[in-house]
């Protein structure tokens, strides 16, 4: 009596009702035995949603069972419904069959019979077997990957993790695998877009870190998708991720990292210009942490000008500080604790680079000093006069370029046309029919050549500036819309807001015996050179 062991196997454990489903390679299996003269299965062997390809052989359990069997003489065949159930790796699966051979147990197959390694000639029939499913499954190992690369391309959802602030629908549109099946797709999911719009609000108007968004959050009740309260990560990818302005960033199949499918309108939660601001801010703040300056960077102190302020003796930054004095109530013997906020010069300790003698300045003091003319100087701003002036000079520049490309066009046009006629001569010159050799054609045509990707590059410059320009557009608005009733924002604003908004017009500020000097960033600078007011700066 043979001792017969079964050996299913399916790549996916939702494989069922088709023709490599475990049920019927069972019956196939038990129906092939009665057909043989004292075959006795005693044990069956089965493998859910494991790759005969994928896998390498001494990762499958199943396999490991079965070589350890062979050695210890426990049976005499290995019955499996095709072979590409054994493996479909053309450099293991022949030497599996070989391994069992050699050790006494015959392999078959219910529609293929039996497979040998005797001869030469059954090792060869063996190797092309198995060479063929390897083939076979990397061709649709490919199919799929396609497959899967187009639907993403085309913006359906592939699975993987649904960004916050979104949810997966299903379209009326057939799945290519399973008609079943429909594709599905990212929708806004409106309560979460509420938030996202938040974080992104306390991030770019408040100028709040990650972890004073995730602390603020957290404390106003806010949760996770699955209940749990935000980390500083997910605060981090939410400000990074393209998506909340309609561009779904995938990854895979082949793609380039940071590969984004088309522009979507209808996953839009902030604008560009928001997203591009939270851009810059992060890339600011990233600067400044890896040189360990703040500059510029509102910090969590009680100080208005945190990170900003400087001494004008030595240009040190100048430090927080505070002290505790007491003080009567009106009339009353009680006393209270009052406290005083300071910037203070840490280098001026009478004895290193600050020798001037005033190293304190009384934040009360100052910052109203400061605030009072950064009010003065935005009120005296033109800012009709600067939109007007910054726009028509942008359009100017874009007209320019594009006289200019089409120069390069023409050009460009000339070049091709002599490069074809230099091609058609070189066909000439090999007959014998042409005034030039062909070495003379060949250095005219390298030249030529040249000079084609030199207009190339300068039209792929061109265009990119362009482009750029018309970004710029936004930028101009955007400091219209900032400065504009500047002083009525900033006086209604809470000090975490008036911090933000003083950052995004001052780059320092220098401090000395009873003056300010300050120094405003490009973006203000920019309004201030084109008024007429003749503010200095």
């Amino acid at each position: 009596m043979k001792r017969v062991w079964c050996l299913y196997r399916v790549s996916s454990k939702k494989q069922v009702n088709t023709d490599d489903d475990l049920p019927m390679q069972r019956n196939a299996c038990h129906d092939f035995v009665k057909t043989k003269v004292n075959w006795n299965i005693t044990k069956e062997l089965s493998e859910k949603g494991i790759s005969g390809w994928a896998k390498k052989a001494d990762e499958r359990d199943a396999l490991n069972i079965i070589k350890q069997g062979a050695i210890n003489n426990e049976f005499d065949v290995l019955l499996v419904f095709m072979f590409d159930r054994l493996g479909r790796r053309e450099d293991e699966t022949p030497l599996i069959v070989n391994f069992l051979n050699q050790n006494s147990v015959e392999v078959w197959s219910t529609q293929e019979g039996q497979r040998n390694t005797e001869t030469h000639i059954d090792k060869l029939l063996n190797y092309i077997s198995f060479w063929q499913s390897d083939g076979e499954s990397q061709k649709t190992s490919m199919r799929v990957r396609e497959a899967k690369k187009q639907l993403s391309e085309q913006g359906y959802f592939q699975g993987g993790a649904v960004p916050i602030g979104y949810k997966v629908i299903e379209t009326d549109k057939i799945h290519w695998k399973n008609k079943e099946r429909r594709i599905k797709e990212l929708a806004v999911d409106i309560d979460e877009a509420e938030m996202i719009k938040l974080i992104f609000s306390l991030y770019v108007d408040r100028h709040m870190g990650y972890r004073k968004i995730v602390d603020h959050l957290n404390e106003k009740g806010y949760r996770n998708r699955d209940g749990k309260i935000f980390g500083v990560s997910t605060i981090q990818r939410i400000l990074s991720n393209p998506i909340y302005t309609g561009y779904k960033r995938y990854k895979g199949f082949g793609s380039e990292e940071g590969t984004t499918q088309p522009y979507n309108e209808t996953l839009r939660i902030v604008s560009n210009e928001v997203f591009k601001q939270a851009e810059q801010i992060r890339s600011v703040r990233s600067d400044k942490l890896k040189d360990q300056d703040k500059a510029g960077i509102p910090l969590a102190g009680k100080l208005m000008f945190s990170g900003l302020a400087y001494c004008k003796y030595c240009g040190a930054k100048l430090n927080g500080n505070y002290l505790y004095r007491k003080q009567k109530y009106n009339n009353i013997d009680n006393y209270y604790t009052n406290i005083i906020y300071r910037y203070r010069c840490s280098l001026n300790k009478g004895r290193m680079n600050c020798d001037h003698k005033q190293n304190m300045w009384g934040a009360k003091k100052y910052d109203t000093i400061i605030i009072k003319q950064v009010k003065e100087v935005i009120s005296q701003l033109d800012l009709k006069s600067f939109i007007d002036i910054s726009i028509n000079e942008k359009e100017a520049v874009i007209k320019q370029k594009e006289r200019n490309i089409k120069n390069i066009e023409k050009e460009f046009y000339s070049f091709t046309k002599q490069l074809e006629k230099l091609n058609a001569e070189i066909a000439k010159s090999l007959i014998g029919e042409s005034e030039f050799t062909p070495v003379q054609l060949s250095g005219a045509i390298l030249d030529i050549e040249k000079k084609i990707k030199k207009s190339e590059n300068i039209m792929i410059n061109l265009k990119t500036e362009i482009e750029n320009e018309k970004e710029n557009y936004s930028d101009v608005n955007y400091i219209a819309n900032e400065l504009n009733d500047w002083e009525s924002k900033f006086d209604s604003a809470d000090n975490d807001l008036k911090k933000a908004m003083l950052s995004r017009v001052i780059d320092k500020v220098y401090l000395g015996k009873d003056e300010v000097d300050i120094i405003f960033n490009l973006m203000l600078k920019e309004c201030l050179q084109r008024d007429n007011s003749g503010t200095s700066v």
